[in-house]
């Protein structure tokens, strides 16, 4: 009697096991499923309240250390890479712009941002004209469109000449909605004794 138990349960506890494994690869790929699914934002949840199209934002009035305005608000931002895909528009150019739309959310208004951007190294190339960057990849500069929104605001654009120089590129081949800097170096230590905040992008 006590073996006929045995092998009852044996037989229950196999099925369970075997009717698990059976299920498991269902509710794997119902895990994997839930974690790649992409949430959707609502409407309006992200914004560009001052560089229309680009560093989107999603701003909370609530929160702590929001920038004020009145004060300096001066910010040296430093790009020297080229993050992605050169025909893309730069990442860095991008989280500038994403900063001016947070200042600007936060009641900042636009003429008071003192913002000057820094480009070298990798990044120089987005800083070519239309034709010296089709030249090269093939399509029209897509970060002049973002530049020119940023001139716009005040934001100057700088270039390292030292980096324009390493990379083999006439000066007049950078875009003329971008300023010749000596250097990135001497841009960011020459504005940081006046008062400005470094910001690596």
């Amino acid at each position: 009697m006590r073996s006929a138990v045995s092998y009852a349960l044996i037989a229950i506890i196999g099925g369970a096991v075997g009717a698990g494994v059976t299920q498991s690869g269902a509710l794997y790929q119902k895990v994997v499923n839930h974690f790649a699914a992409k949430p959707g934002d609502p409407d309006g949840f992200w914004s560009t309240p001052a560089v229309d199209g680009y560093g989107k934002i999603h701003y909370e009035p609530d929160a702590a250390f929001k920038p004020v305005a009145g004060l300096s608000n001066k910010i040296v931002f430093q790009i020297t890479r080229s993050d992605g895909a050169m025909t893309d528009v730069n990442l860095g150019l991008e989280r500038v712009a994403r900063v001016v739309n947070l200042y600007v959310a936060s009641g900042v208004p636009a003429e008071e941002l003192k913002f000057v951007v820094s480009v070298t190294g990798d990044a120089t190339p987005a800083m070519l004209d239309n034709a010296h960057f089709k030249q090269f990849y093939g399509i029209d500069n897509p970060n002049l469109k973002l530049i020119g929104q940023l001139n716009k605001l005040g934001v100057k654009v700088s270039v390292c000449d030292q980096s324009v120089a390493f990379h083999h590129y006439p000066n007049d081949w950078i875009d003329k909605s971008v300023v010749h800097a000596l250097s990135s170096p001497t841009t960011v230590s020459t504005l940081e004794n006046q008062g400005y905040a470094w910001l690596q992008m």
